[in-house]
């Protein structure tokens, strides 16, 4: 077990779960491993069960491990993920009262300098799912797809070029901004009268990818975020 020491902190769960998670940052518990049980971690830490329970569900909101019940159960390391970060992010533009021009001009700003430089990365793989997910838009359009069908398949759209990027940094900011769009109210795209247009930038943008033109691309990708600061102008006008 890792060198942990008695918990001095005034809030005992938050020096405990700090600990842990310096110990899993470092590599000491790598993805999938389980940690000590609560028995062992309160004997080591000198607090009761309860905190370390406390420490844990910490950690679990921050996306680091996740506690199973049932035989096997246990608190387990969980992979990598980006989850955490939505979180923080929602939090902060939903009670920080992030407003819509704020949020539109700084994803006009970051999409398309952060996705200009998946011409040369982007696989035949993933030109191919962006494809598919054009005609898919375009299929669920024509059954007569409500508005948050269509904002979910346009946000897997723009999720699919941000792991095209084939950096994980960049990845991770633009999934961020991008969650956004759905998961703050105020910035869900307001009509579905104008989803033809977006669909029809939606299949320039592929076209220009499958060419590898990143100065095209780049400017449907402005052109596209012109468009949808034109959608939310005309919802609040």
């Amino acid at each position: 077990m890792s060198a942990f020491v008695p918990a001095r902190q005034r809030r005992l769960y938050q020096d405990v779960a700090q600990q842990l998670r310096e110990a899993i940052l470092a590599g000491e518990y790598r993805p999938g491993d389980r940690l000590p049980t609560e028995l062992a971690l309160a004997g080591k830490f000198k607090v009761s069960r309860a905190v370390v329970r406390q420490a844990t569900m910490n950690l679990e909101h921050q996306g680091l491990v996740e506690v199973q019940v049932g035989a096997g159960g246990g608190t387990f390391v969980m992979e990598p993920g980006i989850e955490a970060v939505l979180h923080a992010f929602e939090n902060l533009f939903r009670h920080g009262g992030v407003a819509v021009e704020d949020y539109l001009s700084a994803k006009r700003l970051l999409e398309p300098a952060i996705t200009g430089s998946i011409t040369e990365s982007i696989t035949p793989r993933q030109l191919d799912r962006l494809h598919e997910n054009v005609q898919q838009s375009r299929r669920e359009l024509q059954a007569g797809a409500d508005n948050t069908e269509m904002l979910r398949i346009s946000l897997e759209f723009h999720n699919l070029l941000s792991e095209s990027t084939a950096n994980p940094v960049l990845e991770a900011v633009m999934l961020a901004v991008v969650a956004m769009a759905d998961r703050v109210p105020a910035f869900r795209t307001p009509t579905r009268t104008n989803w033809e247009q977006v669909l029809t930038e939606h299949g320039e943008l592929v076209a220009a990818l499958r060419v590898r033109d990143a100065r095209r691309f780049s400017a449907i990708m402005r052109q596209h975020l012109d468009s949808v600061n034109e959608i939310y102008g005309e919802h609040r006008s």
